[in-house]
Protein backbone atom coordinates (compact mmCIF):
# COMPACT_ATOMS: atom_id res chain seq x y z
CA UNK A 1 0.00 0.00 0.00
CA UNK A 2 1.26 3.52 -0.90
CA UNK A 3 1.75 5.82 2.10
CA UNK A 4 -0.69 8.75 2.21
CA UNK A 5 2.06 11.38 2.38
CA UNK A 6 3.74 9.97 -0.77
CA UNK A 7 0.43 10.01 -2.65
CA UNK A 8 -0.23 13.57 -1.51
CA UNK A 9 3.27 14.68 -2.60
CA UNK A 10 2.80 13.05 -6.03
CA UNK A 11 -0.62 14.69 -6.52
CA UNK A 12 0.74 18.09 -5.43
CA UNK A 13 3.62 17.76 -7.91
CA UNK A 14 1.22 16.88 -10.76
CA UNK A 15 -1.31 19.64 -10.04
CA UNK A 16 1.47 22.21 -9.67
CA UNK A 17 2.27 21.82 -13.39
CA UNK A 18 1.44 24.78 -15.71
CA UNK A 19 -1.25 22.71 -17.48
CA UNK A 20 -3.34 22.76 -14.30
CA UNK A 21 -2.82 26.45 -13.60
CA UNK A 22 -6.31 27.43 -14.73
CA UNK A 23 -7.49 31.03 -14.60
CA UNK A 24 -11.00 31.88 -15.77
CA UNK A 25 -10.93 34.11 -18.90
CA UNK A 26 -11.93 37.73 -18.50
CA UNK A 27 -15.58 38.38 -19.35
CA UNK A 28 -14.95 41.09 -22.00
CA UNK A 29 -12.40 38.86 -23.76
CA UNK A 30 -14.81 35.93 -23.67
CA UNK A 31 -17.64 38.06 -25.08
CA UNK A 32 -15.44 39.39 -27.87
CA UNK A 33 -14.33 35.85 -28.72
CA UNK A 34 -17.99 34.70 -28.89
CA UNK A 35 -18.92 37.59 -31.17
CA UNK A 36 -15.94 36.85 -33.41
CA UNK A 37 -16.85 33.15 -33.62
CA UNK A 38 -20.45 34.00 -34.51
CA UNK A 39 -19.27 36.43 -37.21
CA UNK A 40 -16.97 33.80 -38.74
CA UNK A 41 -19.77 31.20 -38.67
CA UNK A 42 -22.20 33.66 -40.27
CA UNK A 43 -19.73 34.54 -43.04
CA UNK A 44 -19.02 30.86 -43.69
CA UNK A 45 -22.76 30.12 -43.89
CA UNK A 46 -23.28 33.12 -46.18
CA UNK A 47 -20.46 31.97 -48.46
CA UNK A 48 -22.06 28.53 -48.76
CA UNK A 49 -25.61 29.82 -49.22
CA UNK A 50 -24.94 32.81 -51.51
CA UNK A 51 -21.41 33.11 -52.93
CA UNK A 52 -22.35 36.19 -54.96
CA UNK A 53 -23.67 38.11 -51.94
CA UNK A 54 -20.59 37.03 -49.94
CA UNK A 55 -18.28 38.45 -52.62
CA UNK A 56 -20.28 41.68 -52.71
CA UNK A 57 -19.94 42.11 -48.93
CA UNK A 58 -16.24 41.29 -49.15
CA UNK A 59 -15.70 43.91 -51.88
CA UNK A 60 -17.67 46.46 -49.84
CA UNK A 61 -15.53 45.80 -46.75
CA UNK A 62 -12.30 46.11 -48.77
CA UNK A 63 -13.51 49.43 -50.24
CA UNK A 64 -14.44 50.65 -46.76
CA UNK A 65 -10.99 49.74 -45.44
CA UNK A 66 -9.33 51.50 -48.39
CA UNK A 67 -11.44 54.62 -47.72
CA UNK A 68 -10.38 54.64 -44.05
CA UNK A 69 -6.70 54.33 -45.01
CA UNK A 70 -6.98 57.09 -47.66
CA UNK A 71 -8.78 59.37 -45.19
CA UNK A 72 -6.14 58.75 -42.48
CA UNK A 73 -3.37 59.52 -44.99
CA UNK A 74 -5.14 62.71 -46.09
CA UNK A 75 -5.61 63.93 -42.50
CA UNK A 76 -1.96 63.16 -41.71
CA UNK A 77 -0.84 65.06 -44.83
CA UNK A 78 -3.01 68.09 -43.93
CA UNK A 79 -1.66 68.14 -40.37
CA UNK A 80 1.95 67.86 -41.53
CA UNK A 81 1.44 70.51 -44.20
CA UNK A 82 -0.19 72.88 -41.72
CA UNK A 83 2.62 72.43 -39.20
CA UNK A 84 5.28 73.92 -41.47
CA UNK A 85 4.98 77.38 -43.07
CA UNK A 86 4.52 77.47 -46.85
CA UNK A 87 7.58 78.37 -48.97
CA UNK A 88 8.26 82.10 -48.78
CA UNK A 89 5.93 82.44 -45.80
CA UNK A 90 7.33 83.28 -42.39
CA UNK A 91 6.26 81.50 -39.25
CA UNK A 92 3.55 83.28 -37.22
CA UNK A 93 4.79 85.73 -34.64
CA UNK A 94 4.93 84.32 -31.13
CA UNK A 95 2.34 85.69 -28.70
CA UNK A 96 3.50 88.56 -26.51
CA UNK A 97 5.15 87.48 -23.27
CA UNK A 98 2.75 87.28 -20.37
CA UNK A 99 4.77 89.14 -17.81
CA UNK A 100 3.54 91.42 -15.02
CA UNK A 101 3.01 94.28 -17.48
CA UNK A 102 0.80 92.14 -19.70
CA UNK A 103 -1.42 91.09 -16.77
CA UNK A 104 -1.77 94.66 -15.54
CA UNK A 105 -2.62 95.96 -19.02
CA UNK A 106 -5.17 93.18 -19.52
CA UNK A 107 -6.65 94.00 -16.10
CA UNK A 108 -7.08 97.64 -17.19
CA UNK A 109 -8.80 96.51 -20.39
CA UNK A 110 -11.24 94.31 -18.45
CA UNK A 111 -11.92 97.06 -15.90
CA UNK A 112 -12.69 99.50 -18.72
CA UNK A 113 -15.22 96.96 -20.02
CA UNK A 114 -16.87 96.85 -16.57
CA UNK A 115 -15.45 93.43 -15.62
CA UNK A 116 -13.69 94.70 -12.50
CA UNK A 117 -13.78 91.43 -10.49
CA UNK A 118 -11.92 89.63 -13.31
CA UNK A 119 -9.61 92.64 -13.62
CA UNK A 120 -8.65 92.28 -9.95
CA UNK A 121 -7.66 88.67 -10.45
CA UNK A 122 -5.39 89.50 -13.39
CA UNK A 123 -3.96 92.57 -11.67
CA UNK A 124 -3.10 90.47 -8.61
CA UNK A 125 -1.18 88.05 -10.85
CA UNK A 126 0.73 91.05 -12.20
CA UNK A 127 1.52 92.22 -8.65
CA UNK A 128 2.59 88.70 -7.64
CA UNK A 129 4.88 88.45 -10.67
CA UNK A 130 6.46 91.80 -9.79
CA UNK A 131 7.05 90.63 -6.21
CA UNK A 132 8.49 87.38 -7.55
CA UNK A 133 10.90 89.32 -9.76
CA UNK A 134 11.97 91.31 -6.67
CA UNK A 135 12.49 88.03 -4.72
CA UNK A 136 9.79 89.04 -2.24
CA UNK A 137 7.88 85.79 -2.87
CA UNK A 138 8.02 82.70 -5.04
CA UNK A 139 5.06 82.77 -7.45
CA UNK A 140 3.40 79.53 -8.56
CA UNK A 141 0.03 79.08 -10.29
CA UNK A 142 -1.08 76.49 -7.73
CA UNK A 143 -0.81 78.99 -4.85
CA UNK A 144 -3.82 81.02 -3.80
CA UNK A 145 -3.57 84.80 -3.32
CA UNK A 146 -3.86 84.23 0.44
CA UNK A 147 -0.91 81.83 0.39
CA UNK A 148 1.16 84.26 -1.65
CA UNK A 149 0.36 87.10 0.77
CA UNK A 150 1.37 84.95 3.77
CA UNK A 151 4.66 83.94 2.11
CA UNK A 152 5.62 87.45 0.95
CA UNK A 153 8.75 88.86 2.55
CA UNK A 154 7.75 92.51 2.85
CA UNK A 155 8.03 95.38 5.31
CA UNK A 156 5.20 95.17 7.89
CA UNK A 157 3.20 98.03 6.35
CA UNK A 158 3.52 96.54 2.85
CA UNK A 159 2.61 93.08 4.14
CA UNK A 160 -0.56 94.53 5.67
CA UNK A 161 -1.34 96.34 2.39
CA UNK A 162 -0.93 93.11 0.42
CA UNK A 163 -3.24 91.23 2.83
CA UNK A 164 -5.82 94.02 2.50
CA UNK A 165 -5.62 93.75 -1.30
CA UNK A 166 -6.20 89.99 -1.04
CA UNK A 167 -9.17 90.56 1.29
CA UNK A 168 -10.80 92.91 -1.23
CA UNK A 169 -9.97 90.51 -4.06
CA UNK A 170 -11.65 87.61 -2.24
CA UNK A 171 -14.67 89.73 -1.33
CA UNK A 172 -15.23 90.94 -4.91
CA UNK A 173 -14.34 87.82 -6.87
CA UNK A 174 -15.38 84.93 -4.64
CA UNK A 175 -17.99 86.39 -2.27
CA UNK A 176 -19.72 88.27 -5.10
CA UNK A 177 -19.55 91.70 -3.45
CA UNK A 178 -19.96 94.57 -5.92
CA UNK A 179 -16.81 96.35 -7.03
CA UNK A 180 -17.57 99.90 -8.15
CA UNK A 181 -15.15 101.98 -10.27
CA UNK A 182 -13.89 103.94 -7.22
CA UNK A 183 -13.07 100.75 -5.32
CA UNK A 184 -11.27 99.36 -8.38
CA UNK A 185 -9.21 102.54 -8.79
CA UNK A 186 -8.27 102.55 -5.09
CA UNK A 187 -7.37 98.85 -5.21
CA UNK A 188 -5.27 99.29 -8.33
CA UNK A 189 -3.46 102.34 -6.93
CA UNK A 190 -2.60 100.45 -3.74
CA UNK A 191 -1.46 97.43 -5.78
CA UNK A 192 0.90 99.49 -7.94
CA UNK A 193 2.57 101.41 -5.12
CA UNK A 194 6.18 100.50 -4.42
CA UNK A 195 6.81 97.39 -2.33
CA UNK A 196 9.61 97.30 0.24
CA UNK A 197 11.58 94.41 1.69
CA UNK A 198 11.67 94.02 5.48
CA UNK A 199 14.41 95.93 7.28
CA UNK A 200 17.34 93.77 8.38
Amino acid sequence: MIPAHSLRAALDAVFRAPAYDWVPPLEPVLSARRWWDRLVEWLAALQRASPLLFRGILVLLVLLLAAVIVHAAWVTWKVMRGAAPAPGESAPAPPPPRDAGWYLAEADRLAAAGRRAEAMQLAFVGVALRLDAANALRFHWSKTPGELAREARLAPADGARLRALVGTLYRCTFAGAPCDPDEWRGWRTAALEEWHAPAH
